[in-house]
């Protein structure tokens, strides 16, 4: 048991040190209660410990997810970073592919992801392209502008006046694009987050007791 505890416990340098010494000690007292002394008999008990570790990291991933997304009164609020919810994303794949689950579901929830990944990548593609374009156009229309000016001042001005303004409400929307693709990033960790809590049910040791 002490070693297939060293290994788990060698698996969670992403948790602090508080959450580590949560987590072994509540497997470590599990483990003792149940008498499970030799290695196979915790694989069998609680899976291996990558299986174990990964299920963990996902779970309080989640949960600190949970946390920033809502305050103190129980609003619903949005403080985590895109980085955050891709760390999550990949935590909660890497649990899920260490899980035995059956076929079908593995099969339902890769095609659930791909269709999922492709929807929100054509948005962050379609708004990149759109921002993309504007910017040529702001900046083709102010090159013409300034081109023509000693031929026709007035034309030019309108044009570089168009140019100008283009310019200008691109990088006043710029926060609003970013909102946009961090939405569409928290909806995709969202699904998986879904997803996870369907496919991965919650293991012997947590159902004995443990509150997550």
């Amino acid at each position: 048991m002490n070693d297939y505890i060293a290994d788990f416990s060698a698996l969670l340098k992403q948790l602090d040190a508080e959450e580590q010494k949560e987590v072994v000690d509540f497997y470590r007292e599990y483990l003792q209660d149940g008498h499970f002394t030799a290695y196979d008999d915790c694989i069998r008990e609680l899976g291996t410990p990558r299986q174990l570790a990964r299920k963990v990291l996902a779970d309080y991933s989640i949960k600190n997810l949970e946390m920033d997304d809502t305050d103190q009164a129980g609003t619903k609020v949005r403080s985590t970073k895109p980085k955050d919810d891709v760390r999550t994303v990949w935590l909660i794949i890497l649990a899920v592919l260490s899980t035995p689950i059956t076929i079908p579901l593995a099969f339902g929830l890769a095609c659930l992801s791909v269709a999922i990944f492709a929807a929100a990548f054509g948005v962050i593609i379609a708004l990149l392209g759109l921002v993309v374009a504007v910017v040529v156009g702001g900046f083709s229309s102010l090159i013409i502008g300034i081109g023509i000016l000693s031929s026709d001042i007035w034309l030019g001005l309108l044009y570089a006046g168009i140019g100008i303004t283009v310019i200008g409400v691109l990088v006043m929307m710029v926060p609003l694009f970013s909102k946009v693709i961090n939405g569409v990033i928290h909806g995709v960790t969202n699904f998986f987050r879904w997803a996870y809590q369907k496919a991965v049910p919650k293991n012997r040791a947590e159902k004995h007791g443990r509150g997550q």
